[in-house]
């Protein structure tokens, strides 16, 4: 099953970027082995195929120059992204992850962005989960990373908010990410089997995406508000603008990334791994997405200071209102 992988949050590793060198022949390497996993793999042939040619134009230059892993990295993806506008062809530099995506461990066998040890220190995404004065919700994800090794911080952070008045989803500097157990964090919103996204997939089969419900939990029927801004990304972006097409969720803030293509990870070499795209969501029955154009918020704001006031008035003028 095609998945988001973090979009902004896939960021180069500086620890380990730090003062390591690459040589021309491992650039070369490299480039060739990316530009043909990019005909092989992204979602659009013949753009993967632009993507491919790209590189091999290039190879000579990029395989000169500085012989920093990190600068060759931010090279490659410069062009990936200049070459076709898709935030999510990169090329990062990171040993220990192209180790396990080469071989995952016996005792795993599972993707290491959920299952890896970053994903624990990130607590799974959840930051910060609380109830605001006036009985809010409010759960900020910093991180979109549902497994099962993250499920039961979900269900214990919607008992922490299932009593509250309103709640409050900020996917605000949320790169993305993915779920390994379908759309659980949507099925507390929406009603089990409601279709949530149509993909299509770089052999022209679709794939239908639809919310699912945790066994023994409790749907949330009050409003939901989902706060975002410009890095909101991928994972995050999707979750806004399903809810948002359902008409369950109010969105407030900035507009987002525009990421909405599903990529996945794969090694380029021993040291580095290329993200490609390799399916295109759609909201089912249409050909709305938010490649590119991001997704609008229902009530626009200039500032993050703005968000959360505004959604706090928004909110008690609802509950005014219900209440005449």
């Amino acid at each position: 099953m095609k998945k988001y992988y973090a979009f902004m949050a896939a960021c180069l590793c500086l620890s380990t970027a730090y003062g390591q060198t690459i040589s021309p022949a491992e650039k070369q390497a490299v480039i060739r082995q990316s530009a043909q996993l990019l005909e092989q793999h992204y979602v659009f042939a013949d753009k993967g195929k632009t993507l491919a040619a790209a590189l091999r134009r290039h190879e000579k230059q990029l395989s000169k120059g500085t012989d920093s892993v990190g600068t060759f990295a931010r090279a490659v993806t410069s062009l990936l992204q200049t070459t076709v506008k898709d935030g999510h062809n990169y090329l990062r530099y990171d040993p220990a992850m192209v180790k396990e995506l080469a071989a995952p461990s016996k005792d795993t066998a599972k993707d290491p962005f959920h299952y890896g040890e970053r994903a624990a220190r990130m607590n799974y995404g959840f930051a910060e989960v609380k109830v605001l004065p006036g009985t809010i919700g409010y759960i900020r994800l910093s991180e979109i990373n549902l497994s099962p090794k993250s499920v039961d911080l979900l269900k214990a952070a919607m008992v922490l908010v299932q009593h509250t008045q309103a709640l409050i989803l900020d996917l605000r500097d949320n790169g993305g990410g993915g779920s390994e157990i379908g759309a659980v964090l949507e099925g507390y919103f929406v009603k089990a089997g409601t279709p949530l996204l149509s993909t299509q997939q770089r052999n022209g089969d679709t794939m239908l995406l639809k919310a699912e419900a945790l066994s023994g939990t409790t749907a949330y029927r009050r409003p939901v508000y989902i706060l975002v801004n410009n890095r909101t990304a991928s994972a995050a972006e999707a979750i806004t603008f399903e809810l948002q097409q359902l008409k369950r969720a109010v969105v407030v803030g900035q507009r987002t990334a525009g990421a909405a293509h599903m990529n996945d990870w794969l090694p380029a070499g021993e040291r580095f791994y290329l993200s490609v795209a390799s399916a295109a969501p759609v909201f089912p029955g249409t050909d709305r997405n938010w490649e590119l154009t991001g997704v609008q918020p229902d009530i626009p704001t200039t500032s993050r200071e703005e968000d959360l006031p505004v959604v706090l008035r928004l909110i008690e003028k609802d509950h005014d209102t219900a209440g005449k």
